[in-house]
Parts: C-alpha cells; structure tokens; sequence
C-alpha cells in the first residue's frame, strides 16, 4: 500500500497558496438550476467560473446529482474534474456510513481523484468508519465526521444528554480526535476532520478544546443565520483548521465572485493578529 503526503499538510498548503478558507457550495438544486443534468452542470459551472478564484476548494452536495441517475454521476465526475483542474480541493458532501464491507465500497467509490475528501456520518461507530479512515489515509486524503452539525434538528440527538451529563456530540467529538489521531501530519491537522456547525456558536470552544488537530468544516453560513465573525472560537494554530462551505450565500448571488472575496476577507479578519 502506497502512502502519500497527508490531508493535513495538503491541506494547509492549499489554504496558504489561495489565501481563502472558503468552499463554493456546489448544490444545484433545482429550483435554482433548473431542471435535468444539463442544467445542473451548467448551473456549477458558472458558479466555477465567476466565483473559484476567490475559493480554496468546491463541496460538491453529491445527491444534488445523485438525482439524476447515471447521466447525474456523470456531471458530478466532469464538474469535480474541472474544479480540481482550477486548482481547487474538492470535498465530496456524500454523508454516507453503514457496515464495514459497505463502508469499503463506498470509500472506493468517492476517495478518488477529482476528490480530496468527504463527508462520513460516523453514528454506527468505530468498524464502520474506519475504511473511510484507511483509505483517505492510503491516499493522502481526508474525511469530515458529523459532529455537530447546523440543521434545526440537530438538537434532538447531539446535544441529548448522556448518563456522563456530556452532551452526545461532544462523546463524538472525542472519538474523531481519538480516529484522527494517527494521521496528524507536521502541519498539526489530522486527515479526519470534523462537520461543525456554524449556527451553533456557543459549542465552538468546547468542540475546538476536544478536537485541537482536526480541520472544521463549517456549514451554516448565510441563509442558515450563522455569522462569519462567530468563528473565531473555532480557529486553531491554523487558519485551514476552519473550512467555510457557502453554496446560496455565493453561487446564488447576484455577484457570485464579490460575495466569495466578501466571506474570504471576513474570515481573514479573524485570524490572530489581523
């Protein structure tokens, strides 16, 4: 088994080559597309175009193409292909997580060139995350568990309290740090990182003290309520240890390009001594 340059560091070198924390939210749903593949890739690739240089990287929303059978696999492939050819990480949003052999197909399946990492939701534990693990690590590539994330319904679960008095996502909270912890490379951030939203900013600090190496990606932002300026208690020693997605607040503005420059310089702000 070949083992390549980790997430991590890749990571870290993309966001100080582009100077942006920013992911374009590819969703090309279709009441903003418009209906039928030929739309959607349409749809991204204008938003590629007028928005990407202003981006580290693009997260694909995989069951916006997913919908459309095999031409919509298709479109995903040649879009993710073009955005990586921009110079951009492609994230795969894809959430999947089921038993181990399951789990192995689908990571063969999306940790893969034009991709750099995906989403993972981790909620049937250890054995079905760990070939997720194995092979973003096998191929210099990340994964992003589920923590906490930004949906309204994310209370009814991850902030349940357990028998400790610990709320459920910070016991996930421990276990990512506890996965990601092989794979931290001289960068200091773990290939597995972890889905935090931004619409819950009282729990960053607790989340950042439990998770120190791992790269937030931070849904949230815009039509969600959050608030760039609130995650500043996310940051750790590196600015590519928040990851911002935005798909409406950018692609479906009127000046695609200015409202990516807008987020990018917002986040910037916060780093420390800015």
């Amino acid at each position: 088994m070949t083992f390549l340059e980790s997430f991590g560091d890749r990571l870290r070198r993309a966001v100080d080559r582009r100077r942006s924390q920013v992911l374009l939210g590819l969703d090309p749903h279709p009441a903003v597309a418009g209906g039928g593949t030929n739309a959607a890739e349409a749809f991204c690739r204008r938003a590629l175009e007028a928005a990407g240089p202003a981006c580290l990287g693009v997260k694909l929303q995989l069951a916006c193409f997913e919908r459309y059978g095999a031409p919509g696999w298709a479109a995903y492939e040649r879009v993710a292909r073009e955005a990586a050819d921009m110079g951009l990480l492609v994230i795969v949003d894809a959430k999947r997580g089921d038993i181990g052999l399951t789990s192995e197909a689908y990571a063969d399946a999306l940790l893969r060139p034009p991709a750099d990492a995906m989403t993972v939701n981790p909620m049937m534990g250890a054995d079905a995350v760990e070939p997720f693990i194995r092979a973003a690590i096998a191929g210099g590539r990340g994964v992003f568990l589920l923590v906490r994330t930004s949906n309204p319904g994310a209370r009814d679960l991850q902030d349940a309290r357990l028998s400790s008095g610990e709320p459920w996502h910070e016991l996930l909270a421990r276990k990512v740090a506890e996965w990601g912890a092989s794979s931290i490379g001289g960068s200091g951030l773990s290939a597995v990182g972890a889905v935090v939203g931004a619409s819950a900013p009282d729990r960053l600090a607790r989340l950042r003290e439990l998770m120190p190496a791992q790269p937030f990606l931070m849904p949230g932002i815009g039509p969600q309520g959050a608030n760039p300026d609130d995650l500043a208690a996310a940051l750790g020693d590196h600015p590519a240890s928040v990851l911002v997605p935005a798909s409406r607040a950018v692609a479906s503005a009127e000046d695609p390009r200015a409202a990516a420059e807008s987020l990018r310089d917002r986040l910037a702000a916060l780093r420390p001594g800015k």
